[in-house]
Protein backbone atom coordinates (compact mmCIF):
# COMPACT_ATOMS: atom_id res chain seq x y z
CA UNK A 1 0.00 0.00 0.00
CA UNK A 2 2.97 2.21 0.89
CA UNK A 3 4.54 1.87 -2.84
CA UNK A 4 1.44 2.39 -4.34
CA UNK A 5 1.19 5.57 -2.70
CA UNK A 6 4.86 6.53 -3.11
CA UNK A 7 4.68 5.53 -7.17
CA UNK A 8 0.99 8.31 -7.03
CA UNK A 9 2.80 10.62 -5.37
CA UNK A 10 5.54 10.39 -8.18
CA UNK A 11 3.57 11.12 -11.01
CA UNK A 12 1.64 13.81 -9.71
CA UNK A 13 4.96 15.27 -8.92
CA UNK A 14 6.16 14.56 -12.62
CA UNK A 15 2.49 15.85 -14.10
CA UNK A 16 2.67 19.15 -12.39
CA UNK A 17 6.32 19.67 -12.91
CA UNK A 18 5.03 19.02 -16.89
CA UNK A 19 2.24 21.01 -16.51
CA UNK A 20 4.49 24.09 -15.72
CA UNK A 21 6.66 23.64 -18.31
CA UNK A 22 4.07 23.34 -20.78
CA UNK A 23 1.73 26.05 -19.91
CA UNK A 24 3.42 28.29 -17.65
CA UNK A 25 4.58 30.40 -20.30
CA UNK A 26 3.39 33.01 -22.89
CA UNK A 27 0.58 31.88 -25.61
CA UNK A 28 2.17 30.42 -28.81
CA UNK A 29 6.05 29.67 -26.95
CA UNK A 30 5.39 25.97 -27.62
CA UNK A 31 8.56 25.52 -29.84
CA UNK A 32 11.54 24.15 -28.01
CA UNK A 33 13.87 27.08 -29.96
CA UNK A 34 15.17 29.96 -29.21
CA UNK A 35 12.56 33.00 -29.03
CA UNK A 36 13.18 35.83 -31.81
CA UNK A 37 13.72 39.37 -31.06
CA UNK A 38 11.20 41.78 -32.22
CA UNK A 39 13.27 44.50 -32.87
CA UNK A 40 12.52 47.83 -31.29
CA UNK A 41 11.15 50.65 -33.52
CA UNK A 42 13.13 53.94 -33.99
CA UNK A 43 11.04 57.13 -33.05
CA UNK A 44 11.30 60.01 -34.95
CA UNK A 45 9.56 63.40 -33.56
CA UNK A 46 7.33 65.26 -35.57
CA UNK A 47 6.71 68.79 -35.07
CA UNK A 48 3.58 70.34 -37.36
CA UNK A 49 2.61 73.92 -37.04
CA UNK A 50 -0.68 72.91 -38.28
CA UNK A 51 -3.49 70.14 -38.65
CA UNK A 52 -2.26 66.99 -36.33
CA UNK A 53 -5.67 67.26 -34.54
CA UNK A 54 -6.86 66.46 -37.21
CA UNK A 55 -8.99 62.81 -36.83
CA UNK A 56 -8.09 61.96 -40.35
CA UNK A 57 -4.29 63.00 -40.03
CA UNK A 58 -4.09 61.10 -36.78
CA UNK A 59 -5.73 57.44 -38.26
CA UNK A 60 -3.05 58.06 -41.12
CA UNK A 61 -0.13 58.75 -38.62
CA UNK A 62 -1.49 55.29 -37.00
CA UNK A 63 -1.55 53.23 -40.07
CA UNK A 64 1.75 54.57 -40.91
CA UNK A 65 3.30 53.30 -37.38
CA UNK A 66 1.33 50.07 -38.04
CA UNK A 67 2.24 49.05 -41.48
CA UNK A 68 6.10 51.01 -42.79
CA UNK A 69 8.33 48.27 -43.05
CA UNK A 70 11.09 49.95 -41.51
CA UNK A 71 9.94 49.97 -37.85
CA UNK A 72 9.76 53.55 -37.51
CA UNK A 73 7.28 55.02 -35.15
CA UNK A 74 6.18 58.89 -35.71
CA UNK A 75 6.03 60.55 -32.11
CA UNK A 76 4.09 64.16 -32.72
CA UNK A 77 5.17 66.76 -30.45
CA UNK A 78 2.07 68.70 -29.17
CA UNK A 79 3.57 72.26 -29.44
CA UNK A 80 0.60 75.10 -29.18
CA UNK A 81 0.07 77.00 -32.32
CA UNK A 82 0.30 80.39 -30.69
CA UNK A 83 3.91 79.57 -29.69
CA UNK A 84 4.73 77.23 -32.15
CA UNK A 85 7.82 79.88 -33.76
CA UNK A 86 9.16 80.94 -30.54
CA UNK A 87 9.13 76.82 -28.98
CA UNK A 88 10.63 75.75 -32.07
CA UNK A 89 13.27 78.32 -32.43
CA UNK A 90 14.13 76.99 -28.24
CA UNK A 91 14.00 73.71 -29.13
CA UNK A 92 16.17 73.72 -31.90
CA UNK A 93 18.86 76.14 -30.69
CA UNK A 94 19.08 73.93 -27.92
CA UNK A 95 19.87 70.95 -29.73
CA UNK A 96 16.67 69.47 -28.59
CA UNK A 97 14.49 70.16 -31.53
CA UNK A 98 12.19 67.40 -33.69
CA UNK A 99 13.63 65.14 -36.10
CA UNK A 100 11.24 66.50 -38.95
CA UNK A 101 8.95 69.92 -38.48
CA UNK A 102 7.65 72.67 -40.41
CA UNK A 103 9.06 76.10 -40.32
CA UNK A 104 8.10 79.44 -41.11
CA UNK A 105 9.05 80.29 -44.95
CA UNK A 106 10.75 83.49 -43.06
CA UNK A 107 13.33 81.66 -41.09
CA UNK A 108 14.35 78.91 -44.12
CA UNK A 109 17.60 80.97 -44.56
CA UNK A 110 18.66 81.37 -40.69
CA UNK A 111 17.97 77.93 -40.60
CA UNK A 112 20.18 77.12 -43.56
CA UNK A 113 22.75 78.96 -42.46
CA UNK A 114 23.58 77.75 -38.96
CA UNK A 115 23.30 74.47 -40.36
CA UNK A 116 20.06 73.55 -38.34
CA UNK A 117 18.48 71.68 -41.50
CA UNK A 118 19.84 68.30 -42.95
CA UNK A 119 20.28 68.55 -46.75
CA UNK A 120 17.99 66.56 -48.53
CA UNK A 121 19.78 66.22 -51.74
CA UNK A 122 21.48 62.83 -51.60
CA UNK A 123 17.77 61.33 -50.69
CA UNK A 124 16.04 62.79 -53.45
CA UNK A 125 15.93 61.05 -56.84
CA UNK A 126 14.94 62.98 -60.82
CA UNK A 127 11.45 61.14 -60.00
CA UNK A 128 10.43 62.71 -56.66
CA UNK A 129 11.49 66.43 -57.93
CA UNK A 130 9.68 66.46 -60.91
CA UNK A 131 6.27 65.65 -58.71
CA UNK A 132 6.55 69.29 -57.86
CA UNK A 133 6.55 72.75 -59.89
CA UNK A 134 8.89 74.18 -61.27
CA UNK A 135 8.66 77.52 -59.07
CA UNK A 136 8.70 75.27 -55.71
CA UNK A 137 12.23 73.63 -56.80
CA UNK A 138 14.12 76.74 -58.25
CA UNK A 139 12.29 78.23 -54.67
CA UNK A 140 14.35 75.28 -52.74
CA UNK A 141 17.30 75.25 -55.21
CA UNK A 142 18.82 78.82 -54.50
CA UNK A 143 22.03 79.99 -53.96
CA UNK A 144 20.85 81.68 -50.96
CA UNK A 145 20.20 77.90 -49.52
CA UNK A 146 24.37 77.25 -49.62
CA UNK A 147 24.00 74.82 -52.91
CA UNK A 148 21.37 72.23 -51.18
CA UNK A 149 17.89 71.18 -50.76
CA UNK A 150 16.78 71.66 -47.37
CA UNK A 151 12.56 72.08 -48.09
CA UNK A 152 10.06 71.46 -51.08
CA UNK A 153 7.23 73.54 -50.66
CA UNK A 154 4.00 70.96 -51.41
CA UNK A 155 1.05 73.14 -50.70
CA UNK A 156 0.29 76.66 -50.73
CA UNK A 157 -1.66 79.29 -48.83
CA UNK A 158 -4.10 81.75 -50.40
CA UNK A 159 -5.40 85.03 -49.10
CA UNK A 160 -9.10 85.64 -49.40
CA UNK A 161 -12.07 88.09 -48.42
CA UNK A 162 -14.85 87.42 -46.46
CA UNK A 163 -18.16 88.56 -46.13
CA UNK A 164 -21.62 88.02 -44.52
CA UNK A 165 -24.39 88.12 -47.17
CA UNK A 166 -27.03 88.55 -44.27
CA UNK A 167 -25.24 91.38 -42.70
CA UNK A 168 -24.91 92.99 -46.21
CA UNK A 169 -28.81 92.42 -46.95
CA UNK A 170 -29.51 93.92 -43.10
CA UNK A 171 -27.71 97.09 -44.11
CA UNK A 172 -28.83 97.65 -47.55
CA UNK A 173 -26.01 96.27 -49.08
CA UNK A 174 -26.21 94.27 -52.39
CA UNK A 175 -25.42 90.65 -51.22
CA UNK A 176 -23.76 89.97 -54.42
CA UNK A 177 -21.43 92.84 -55.17
CA UNK A 178 -19.02 92.98 -51.96
CA UNK A 179 -16.78 95.98 -51.62
CA UNK A 180 -14.15 95.79 -54.75
CA UNK A 181 -12.03 98.87 -52.72
CA UNK A 182 -11.30 100.60 -49.89
CA UNK A 183 -13.75 103.24 -50.22
CA UNK A 184 -16.63 101.13 -50.92
CA UNK A 185 -15.28 98.74 -47.90
CA UNK A 186 -15.37 101.23 -45.71
CA UNK A 187 -19.09 102.50 -46.88
CA UNK A 188 -20.00 98.86 -46.19
CA UNK A 189 -18.37 98.68 -42.92
CA UNK A 190 -19.94 101.87 -41.79
CA UNK A 191 -23.47 100.86 -43.06
CA UNK A 192 -23.28 97.75 -41.44
CA UNK A 193 -22.31 98.61 -37.57
CA UNK A 194 -24.90 101.62 -38.01
CA UNK A 195 -27.36 99.27 -38.82
CA UNK A 196 -26.20 96.27 -36.05
CA UNK A 197 -26.07 99.34 -33.38
CA UNK A 198 -27.06 97.11 -29.72
CA UNK A 199 -27.02 93.54 -31.16
CA UNK A 200 -23.38 93.32 -31.53
CA UNK A 201 -22.75 93.56 -35.34
CA UNK A 202 -19.35 95.08 -36.25
CA UNK A 203 -18.58 95.76 -40.17
CA UNK A 204 -14.99 94.31 -40.50
CA UNK A 205 -12.58 92.66 -38.27
CA UNK A 206 -8.47 92.61 -38.07
CA UNK A 207 -7.27 90.06 -35.81
CA UNK A 208 -4.09 92.20 -34.05
CA UNK A 209 -3.97 89.53 -31.12
CA UNK A 210 -2.38 87.35 -33.93
CA UNK A 211 -0.05 90.42 -35.15
CA UNK A 212 2.64 88.97 -37.84
CA UNK A 213 -0.05 86.61 -39.12
CA UNK A 214 -2.95 88.81 -39.35
CA UNK A 215 -1.08 91.82 -40.59
CA UNK A 216 1.07 89.76 -43.48
CA UNK A 217 -2.17 88.69 -44.93
CA UNK A 218 -4.85 91.55 -44.50
CA UNK A 219 -1.99 93.98 -45.15
CA UNK A 220 1.00 93.15 -46.89
CA UNK A 221 -0.39 89.94 -48.84
CA UNK A 222 -3.76 91.63 -49.93
CA UNK A 223 -1.73 94.79 -51.43
CA UNK A 224 0.24 93.03 -53.96
CA UNK A 225 -3.37 92.84 -55.81
CA UNK A 226 -2.74 96.51 -55.78
CA UNK A 227 0.65 95.78 -57.12
CA UNK A 228 2.09 97.73 -53.89
CA UNK A 229 4.44 95.35 -52.07
CA UNK A 230 7.05 96.81 -49.26
CA UNK A 231 9.98 95.73 -51.09
CA UNK A 232 10.87 97.09 -54.36
CA UNK A 233 11.88 94.13 -56.72
CA UNK A 234 13.16 96.80 -59.00
CA UNK A 235 15.50 98.65 -56.96
CA UNK A 236 16.10 96.57 -53.92
CA UNK A 237 14.82 99.00 -51.39
CA UNK A 238 12.34 99.03 -48.67
CA UNK A 239 8.93 101.59 -49.07
CA UNK A 240 6.65 101.06 -46.18
CA UNK A 241 4.65 104.15 -47.41
CA UNK A 242 2.99 102.22 -49.99
CA UNK A 243 0.44 101.14 -47.17
CA UNK A 244 -0.38 104.41 -45.91
CA UNK A 245 -4.12 104.53 -47.67
CA UNK A 246 -4.59 100.63 -45.89
CA UNK A 247 -3.18 102.30 -42.59
CA UNK A 248 -5.45 105.30 -43.06
CA UNK A 249 -8.51 103.54 -44.01
CA UNK A 250 -7.95 101.03 -40.86
CA UNK A 251 -7.83 104.27 -38.32
CA UNK A 252 -10.76 105.93 -40.53
CA UNK A 253 -13.03 102.23 -39.76
CA UNK A 254 -11.87 102.63 -36.20
CA UNK A 255 -12.70 106.04 -35.97
CA UNK A 256 -15.99 105.71 -37.16
CA UNK A 257 -16.77 102.05 -34.77
CA UNK A 258 -17.32 99.91 -37.20
CA UNK A 259 -14.04 98.04 -36.75
CA UNK A 260 -14.81 95.26 -34.29
CA UNK A 261 -13.31 96.18 -31.07
CA UNK A 262 -9.93 95.19 -29.56
CA UNK A 263 -8.14 94.63 -32.45
CA UNK A 264 -4.94 95.07 -31.11
CA UNK A 265 -5.67 91.79 -28.58
CA UNK A 266 -8.51 90.12 -31.17
CA UNK A 267 -7.14 86.24 -32.01
CA UNK A 268 -7.43 84.96 -35.62
CA UNK A 269 -9.53 82.01 -33.83
CA UNK A 270 -12.22 84.46 -31.94
CA UNK A 271 -12.32 86.50 -34.94
CA UNK A 272 -13.52 83.80 -36.60
CA UNK A 273 -16.05 81.71 -34.64
CA UNK A 274 -17.61 85.65 -34.45
CA UNK A 275 -17.86 85.55 -38.00
CA UNK A 276 -19.70 82.29 -37.60
CA UNK A 277 -21.83 83.57 -35.27
CA UNK A 278 -22.89 86.50 -37.80
CA UNK A 279 -21.19 89.17 -35.70
CA UNK A 280 -19.12 90.09 -38.29
CA UNK A 281 -19.11 91.62 -41.85
CA UNK A 282 -16.02 91.13 -43.63
CA UNK A 283 -12.67 89.86 -42.83
CA UNK A 284 -9.31 88.63 -44.36
CA UNK A 285 -9.07 85.10 -44.36
CA UNK A 286 -6.39 82.40 -45.66
CA UNK A 287 -6.96 79.39 -47.05
CA UNK A 288 -5.45 77.84 -43.90
CA UNK A 289 -8.50 79.48 -41.78
CA UNK A 290 -10.63 77.92 -43.75
CA UNK A 291 -11.33 74.64 -41.81
CA UNK A 292 -11.19 75.93 -38.31
CA UNK A 293 -14.38 78.39 -39.97
CA UNK A 294 -16.18 75.23 -40.80
CA UNK A 295 -15.66 73.79 -37.57
CA UNK A 296 -17.48 76.45 -36.41
CA UNK A 297 -20.08 75.91 -38.65
CA UNK A 298 -21.20 78.97 -39.88
CA UNK A 299 -24.60 80.48 -39.37
CA UNK A 300 -25.30 83.29 -42.14
CA UNK A 301 -24.63 82.80 -45.86
CA UNK A 302 -21.20 84.05 -46.73
CA UNK A 303 -19.31 84.69 -49.82
CA UNK A 304 -15.57 84.52 -51.04
CA UNK A 305 -13.95 86.82 -52.90
CA UNK A 306 -10.38 88.39 -53.88
CA UNK A 307 -9.66 91.73 -51.38
CA UNK A 308 -10.79 94.93 -51.91
CA UNK A 309 -8.20 96.98 -54.20
CA UNK A 310 -7.05 100.52 -52.89
CA UNK A 311 -8.83 102.21 -55.52
CA UNK A 312 -10.60 101.33 -58.90
CA UNK A 313 -7.67 102.08 -61.02
CA UNK A 314 -5.29 99.56 -58.77
CA UNK A 315 -7.64 95.95 -59.28
CA UNK A 316 -5.35 93.43 -60.68
CA UNK A 317 -2.75 95.81 -60.88
CA UNK A 318 -0.18 92.83 -59.35
CA UNK A 319 -0.74 89.25 -58.92
CA UNK A 320 -2.00 88.39 -55.37
CA UNK A 321 0.38 86.99 -53.90
CA UNK A 322 0.35 83.30 -52.24
CA UNK A 323 2.76 81.74 -50.43
CA UNK A 324 4.13 78.40 -49.86
CA UNK A 325 2.64 76.76 -46.50
CA UNK A 326 5.30 76.07 -43.99
CA UNK A 327 7.46 73.81 -45.66
CA UNK A 328 8.78 70.42 -43.55
CA UNK A 329 12.10 70.14 -42.90
CA UNK A 330 14.50 67.34 -41.45
CA UNK A 331 16.63 68.27 -38.36
CA UNK A 332 19.98 67.78 -39.18
CA UNK A 333 20.87 66.59 -35.73
CA UNK A 334 18.31 64.16 -36.44
CA UNK A 335 19.91 60.59 -34.51
CA UNK A 336 18.43 58.22 -37.43
CA UNK A 337 18.67 61.03 -40.60
CA UNK A 338 17.82 57.96 -42.62
CA UNK A 339 14.41 57.19 -40.80
CA UNK A 340 13.88 61.15 -40.43
CA UNK A 341 13.94 61.65 -43.92
CA UNK A 342 11.59 58.61 -44.88
CA UNK A 343 8.77 60.25 -42.69
CA UNK A 344 9.79 63.57 -44.24
CA UNK A 345 9.05 61.89 -47.58
CA UNK A 346 5.51 60.02 -45.89
CA UNK A 347 4.66 63.45 -45.13
CA UNK A 348 4.82 64.93 -48.73
CA UNK A 349 3.61 61.34 -50.42
CA UNK A 350 0.41 62.02 -52.45
CA UNK A 351 -1.32 59.67 -50.64
CA UNK A 352 -0.78 61.75 -47.30
CA UNK A 353 -1.52 65.19 -49.46
CA UNK A 354 -4.38 63.91 -50.83
CA UNK A 355 -5.78 63.37 -47.13
CA UNK A 356 -5.22 66.66 -46.45
CA UNK A 357 -6.75 68.52 -49.48
CA UNK A 358 -9.94 66.09 -48.99
CA UNK A 359 -9.90 67.42 -45.52
CA UNK A 360 -9.68 71.15 -46.74
CA UNK A 361 -6.46 71.51 -44.55
CA UNK A 362 -3.62 72.20 -47.73
CA UNK A 363 -3.85 73.37 -51.01
CA UNK A 364 -1.27 71.15 -52.55
CA UNK A 365 0.76 72.31 -55.85
CA UNK A 366 2.17 68.56 -56.92
CA UNK A 367 0.64 65.42 -58.61
CA UNK A 368 -1.98 67.15 -59.70
CA UNK A 369 -3.70 66.75 -56.45
CA UNK A 370 -6.47 69.69 -56.73
CA UNK A 371 -7.80 68.00 -59.66
CA UNK A 372 -8.74 65.02 -58.09
CA UNK A 373 -12.32 64.35 -58.51
CA UNK A 374 -14.79 65.43 -56.20
CA UNK A 375 -12.04 65.95 -53.95
CA UNK A 376 -13.72 68.46 -51.25
CA UNK A 377 -17.21 67.77 -52.24
CA UNK A 378 -18.27 68.31 -48.57
CA UNK A 379 -16.57 71.60 -47.56
CA UNK A 380 -18.99 74.72 -49.07
CA UNK A 381 -16.29 77.48 -50.81
CA UNK A 382 -13.18 75.95 -50.31
CA UNK A 383 -12.91 75.60 -54.67
CA UNK A 384 -13.03 79.77 -53.94
CA UNK A 385 -9.69 79.23 -52.47
CA UNK A 386 -8.05 77.42 -54.86
CA UNK A 387 -5.03 78.99 -56.80
CA UNK A 388 -6.32 81.32 -60.07
CA UNK A 389 -4.38 82.74 -62.78
CA UNK A 390 -4.33 86.02 -60.30
CA UNK A 391 -2.82 84.21 -57.73
CA UNK A 392 1.14 83.73 -57.68
CA UNK A 393 4.33 83.22 -55.62
CA UNK A 394 6.72 85.85 -55.55
CA UNK A 395 10.22 86.08 -55.47
CA UNK A 396 12.11 85.69 -52.58
CA UNK A 397 13.20 88.90 -50.55
CA UNK A 398 15.83 89.35 -48.44
CA UNK A 399 15.05 86.78 -44.98
CA UNK A 400 18.25 87.38 -42.63
CA UNK A 401 17.68 90.47 -41.51
CA UNK A 402 17.06 90.63 -37.96
CA UNK A 403 21.42 89.62 -37.59
CA UNK A 404 22.40 92.93 -39.28
CA UNK A 405 19.56 95.10 -37.26
CA UNK A 406 21.98 97.27 -35.17
CA UNK A 407 20.00 97.63 -32.38
CA UNK A 408 19.55 93.88 -31.59
CA UNK A 409 22.70 91.87 -29.79
CA UNK A 410 20.59 88.68 -30.57
CA UNK A 411 22.00 86.19 -32.80
CA UNK A 412 19.46 83.85 -32.73
CA UNK A 413 16.63 83.38 -35.55
CA UNK A 414 14.02 85.87 -34.48
CA UNK A 415 11.13 86.87 -37.19
CA UNK A 416 13.69 88.25 -40.16
CA UNK A 417 13.11 91.33 -39.40
CA UNK A 418 9.22 91.04 -39.74
CA UNK A 419 8.12 90.96 -36.05
CA UNK A 420 9.40 94.83 -35.66
CA UNK A 421 7.16 95.60 -38.55
CA UNK A 422 4.05 93.96 -37.61
CA UNK A 423 4.61 95.61 -34.22
CA UNK A 424 4.92 99.49 -35.92
CA UNK A 425 1.71 98.68 -38.20
CA UNK A 426 -0.28 97.68 -34.40
CA UNK A 427 1.57 101.18 -32.79
CA UNK A 428 -0.14 103.36 -35.86
CA UNK A 429 -3.70 101.47 -35.57
CA UNK A 430 -3.41 101.93 -31.67
CA UNK A 431 -2.65 105.76 -32.38
CA UNK A 432 0.52 105.52 -30.30
CA UNK A 433 2.68 106.47 -33.53
CA UNK A 434 2.25 108.63 -36.45
CA UNK A 435 1.51 107.21 -39.69
CA UNK A 436 3.89 109.05 -41.61
CA UNK A 437 6.66 109.53 -39.68
CA UNK A 438 6.70 105.86 -38.42
CA UNK A 439 6.61 104.24 -41.85
CA UNK A 440 9.48 106.72 -42.64
CA UNK A 441 11.46 105.96 -39.55
CA UNK A 442 11.47 102.15 -40.14
CA UNK A 443 11.80 102.51 -44.15
CA UNK A 444 15.27 103.76 -43.26
CA UNK A 445 15.66 100.95 -40.48
CA UNK A 446 14.89 98.02 -43.24
CA UNK A 447 17.56 100.37 -45.83
CA UNK A 448 20.16 100.25 -43.22
CA UNK A 449 19.86 96.36 -42.32
CA UNK A 450 20.11 95.91 -46.02
CA UNK A 451 23.40 98.35 -46.46
CA UNK A 452 24.93 96.11 -43.38
CA UNK A 453 23.86 93.06 -44.86
CA UNK A 454 25.57 94.12 -47.92
CA UNK A 455 29.10 94.19 -46.68
CA UNK A 456 29.14 90.67 -45.08
CA UNK A 457 29.44 87.46 -46.86
CA UNK A 458 26.38 85.49 -46.98
CA UNK A 459 24.41 87.97 -48.42
CA UNK A 460 24.34 89.15 -51.97
CA UNK A 461 22.00 92.17 -53.15
CA UNK A 462 21.74 91.40 -56.38
CA UNK A 463 20.29 88.03 -55.89
CA UNK A 464 16.88 90.34 -54.61
CA UNK A 465 16.98 92.54 -57.65
CA UNK A 466 15.24 92.12 -61.10
CA UNK A 467 14.93 95.07 -63.16
CA UNK A 468 12.55 94.16 -65.37
CA UNK A 469 10.04 92.99 -62.22
CA UNK A 470 6.48 92.51 -63.75
CA UNK A 471 4.03 92.40 -60.43
CA UNK A 472 1.40 90.98 -62.82
CA UNK A 473 3.66 87.85 -63.54
CA UNK A 474 6.03 87.91 -60.09
CA UNK A 475 8.22 85.03 -61.64
CA UNK A 476 8.78 85.95 -64.89
CA UNK A 477 11.99 88.42 -64.56
CA UNK A 478 13.36 85.76 -62.08
CA UNK A 479 13.18 82.91 -64.90
CA UNK A 480 14.39 85.58 -67.22
CA UNK A 481 17.05 86.69 -64.97
CA UNK A 482 18.30 83.07 -64.16
CA UNK A 483 18.47 82.32 -68.08
CA UNK A 484 20.50 85.38 -68.02
CA UNK A 485 22.98 84.42 -65.67
CA UNK A 486 23.05 80.55 -67.00
CA UNK A 487 24.11 81.44 -70.17
CA UNK A 488 26.89 84.22 -68.76
CA UNK A 489 28.12 80.92 -66.56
Amino acid sequence: MKRMLAVLCALLICGWVVYIAVYDRPPGKFDSGPADEISPKTQIKVALHDWTQNLEVKNAIERYNQTNPDQIEILIMDISTDVYNDTLNMLITSGQGPDVFSVDNEWLATYVNKDYLANLSPYLEPAELSRFPEWAVDLADRSLFKGGIYFLPASVETLRFIYNKDLFRSAGLDPEHPPVTFAEMKDAAARISEAGVGVNKHGFALAGGDGQESLETGLEMSGTYSGIYHYSYRTGRYDLSVYKSWLQMVLDLKAQGSLYPGENLLKRDTALRQFAEGNIGMMYVTSKDYVKLQEYMPKPEWGVVLPPAADSSKAWAGALMMMPQSPLVVNALAPARAEAVKVWKFLQSEEFLTLLYRQGLALPVVDGILDTPAGTGGLAHFKEFYPTRVDSIYPLTPQIMDQYDPSTVSIEPRASGDRSRMQLYLHIIAGEKTLDQALKEETERLNQMLDIADTGYYFKREEYIYPGFDPRHPLLAENLLKSLRGRRN
